[in-house]
């Protein structure tokens, strides 16, 4: 005789679960918020409002300073009456340095003039307590890196008076801006850099949100020791800080950890649209953000301070994370492979031991949710894309596409439970670990620092699945570690999806949708029946992911506080080559710029890409064509060996475009050969920029091929004539600058 199972509406434990699932995944930044400055003061001795006060005289009217230009030149001089009020000695070191990469095609070249001081007894060993004080050419900077100068200064603040057992030096750096010029000076070149064994670097990308510790040395266990010497709000996982170092993105952190110090890097991020805009501004910086940066920056000092010297001299390697801001959990890696390669082993002995119904069902019903919510939110954000022209439309609206991607998580959970019908809660809930802590281990062969998201709730998980297998009549080890693991598991992938969320955004949103059905399926199994009604709440589901989809479609992509980011550059190479060209992206022009001049996208001369431009007429104003002189011109068997001059009369920056016809093999900056030299393979075309007065004669030494090929010259200068007064008026209140800003460029072919 066949046994049925009579289907039953679904639990009220289950109901709030979903609904608690929901709310979770959209409202978990929460969580992280920064502490206040009260809780900071009192638990770290840093004290928020007297760093902010220096900062606001510190940048007076707040107008942009980037590197070598006179409003730096301001910024700097109250950046040392702030220190001598201190009661330090500060010094300034001035030299035009130069840094390239093969990786980034190029080499950046500026005059840059740093500022240095330091406390307690003199030698090597010491703490370097690091941030930079120039500004993009667009914002004024008060959130980068300002709030790192002002973190600086109060923490140097805090050893006034102190007898101190280590050196540390105070390092406000120049022109990171345009290629971290200063940190890479520093390294290179000043006689302090040798005393350095332990940097604290400190940066922003966006005006507020928790201080995240994103970057570490490797091995990293010094850093991490540091950090968790003293009981203090730290936000920061090894996953991260595995992933940043596959990245692109670079701060003065990547010269310190190239000249073998150990590293502890610093930044909030939130929210990104305000990152290098004029909103990156005094009225925009939250407080409570720069106390928390600052907190944990001294904090991390402090331990460094009172570790005494290893006597293996071996550095360990951890993986580490915050719990909810409160505290960091911290285990060597072999702990990590060993948590959860006891949870895998346990959920499969759980598995075997739960009967023998629905063996294949259960297994496969995570790939199937995973599958659903992965398609499902991939479909939905395509048809998004094509329904909206902008190219980040969750800027102003984030809770919407998180809606959207994790309701999708949710139906894919429900639909795998549907699957499962008449299968025991505790193989579907051992079938759900198989895959999280195979996931992880898999991960683990890429990032390490991954392991640290599942293995401890892997450790809860496995006590419950032995159990389980010993035991299997005794139905409440499923729901009791069921819920424990899920619940210990969310508290740490939770916060680390809602960085990825304001990093990267939602353009690959389906797969935070994909991971968060994984999640749901963990979460969900253990309240879960066999013969549960799945079709109520997947239909309403159903309709959920309808109401995100209709919201992500609708709503509005940027503000004025949340801004699109919109330059206005005006390019002038010749009688008929003036253009207004539209950037940084491909986006199409704000229909009541569109008024103005007839935008499209298409090619441009003296571009290597399409951009969005329309015609215009001659600029006023414009920098005059900016030319190379050759000195001296010699055969090798490398090449041609050419010591040459760019001369650009009035301009604030100079590009030089170099063809990968050229065949460019070595790239030498500076009249004295000591800038920086790079070496290339010759196959690749180039960027060349210098920045700052400075570069109105900039020497360089190129080795590159025997045949001479056009280089084109951009003379760059900051700001707009009056013709195009009307453009700018017509740039919408939701749009901004960005980056270098507004700009006049003077375009120029020369054959080299």
């Amino acid at each position: 005789m066949t046994q049925t199972h009579r289907l039953t509406r679904p639990s009220i434990p289950l109901v709030l679960g979903i609904l608690a699932l929901l709310l979770a995944f959209c409202f978990k930044g929460v969580v992280t918020a920064p502490p206040s400055i009260a809780e900071t003061l009192a638990t770290t001795g840093f004290d928020t409002k007297t760093a902010l006060g220096r900062l606001t005289r510190i940048l007076g009217d707040e107008r942009p300073h980037p590197v070598d230009s006179p409003a730096n030149d301001l910024v700097r001089e109250r950046i040392l009456s702030e220190i001598k009020n201190l009661g330090y000695t500060p010094e300034v070191r001035d030299d035009f340095a130069c840094r390239g990469s093969k990786r980034f095609g190029g080499m950046s070249c500026a005059r840059v003039r740093n500022i240095l001081f330091r406390a307690g007894p003199s030698g090597s060993g010491a703490a370097l307590v690091a941030a930079h004080y120039d500004s993009v050419p667009a914002g004024p900077g008060a959130g980068d890196d300002g709030a790192g100068v002002a973190a600086t200064l109060e923490i140097a603040a805090r050893l006034v008076g102190r007898t101190l057992t280590k050196p540390v030096i105070f390092l406000l750096t120049d022109g990171e801006e345009v290629g971290l010029l200063g940190a890479t000076s520093f390294v290179r070149k000043d006689p302090w850099a040798k005393d350095v064994a332990f940097a604290i670097n400190m940066e922003a990308r966006g005006t507020g949100g928790p201080a995240i510790m994103f970057q570490t040395s490797a091995p990293n266990g010094r850093d991490i020791g540091a950090l968790t010497t003293k009981p203090v709000r730290t936000i920061a996982n090894s996953m991260a800080a595995d992933i940043y170092r596959t990245l692109p993105n670079d701060t003065d952190a990547t010269e310190f950890l190239g000249k073998g110090y150990d590293v502890v890097n610093f930044a909030f991020i939130n929210p990104v649209a305000r990152y290098h805009t004029p909103l990156d501004s005094l009225a925009h910086l939250e407080h409570g953000s720069v106390g928390h940066m600052g907190g944990a920056a001294l904090a991390a000092l402090e331990g460094y301070l009172a570790a005494k010297p290893s006597a293996s001299g071996a550095e360990a390697h951890v993986i580490y994370s915050d719990v909810l801001g409160r505290f960091m959990l911290v285990l060597p890696v072999a702990a990590g492979y060993g948590l959860l390669g006891f949870g895998l082993l346990a959920a499969l002995f759980a598995y075997v031991r739960s009967g023998p119904k629905g063996a294949v069902r259960a297994l496969i019903a995570p790939l199937v949710a995973v599958i659903i919510a992965g398609g499902v939110g991939f479909g939905g954000l395509w048809l998004i894309d094509q329904m909206r022209s902008e190219s980040q439309w969750w800027s102003a609206t984030p809770m919407a596409g998180r809606l959207l991607v994790y309701s999708c998580g949710l139906l894919g959970a429900l639909l795998a439970l549907w699957l499962c019908r008449g299968v025991s809660a505790a193989r579907v809930l051992a079938g759900a670990w198989i895959w999280v802590t195979g996931l992880f281990l898999g991960l683990s062969i890429v990032s390490p620092g991954s392991m640290i998201l599942a293995a401890p709730a892997a450790g809860v998980a496995a006590i419950g699945f032995v159990w389980m297998g010993l035991k299997p009549q005794i139905k409440g080890f499923s729901v009791t570690f069921g819920l424990a693991s899920a619940l210990v598991l969310l508290i740490f992938i939770l916060p680390a999806l809602d960085f990825a969320e304001v990093g990267l955004g939602f353009g690959l949103g389906w797969a935070f949708g994909a991971l968060g059905a994984l999640l749901t399926l963990c979460a969900l199994a253990p309240v879960w029946r066999p013969e549960t009604k799945m079709a109520g709440a997947s239909l309403m589901t159903v309709l959920v992911v309808g109401g995100a989809l209709g919201w992500t479609a609708l709503a509005s992509a940027y503000s004025p506080e949340i801004p699109r980011s919109l330059n206005v550059q005006h390019w002038h190479g010749g009688e008929r080559d003036n253009a207004w060209v539209l950037g940084p992206g491909d986006e199409a022009a704000p229909d009541a710029m569109q008024v103005i001049a007839p935008f499209k996208l298409a090619s441009l001369k003296y571009s290597d890409s399409k951009l969005v431009h329309a015609p215009a007429p001659v600029p006023s104003g414009a920098p005059v064509p900016a030319r190379i002189d050759i000195f001296s011109e010699s055969k090798t068997a490398a090449g041609r060996k050419i010591k040459l001059r760019v001369l650009a009369p009035g301009a604030d920056e100079v590009v030089l475009s170099i063809p990968k016809e050229a065949q460019v093999r070595t790239l030498i900056g500076g009249a004295d050969g000591q800038a920086g030299t790079v070496t290339f393979d010759g196959t690749q075309g180039l960027g060349l920029r210098c920045v700052g007065r400075s570069c109105i004669q900039w020497d360089l030494e190129v080795t590159l091929g025997q045949t001479p090929a056009p280089w084109t010259i951009h003379a760059i200068l900051r700001g707009l004539g009056p013709e195009a007064t009307p453009l700018v008026k017509a740039r919408p209140p939701w749009a901004s600058p960005v980056q270098g800003g507004d700009k006049r460029v003077t375009n120029q072919s020369q054959k080299v």
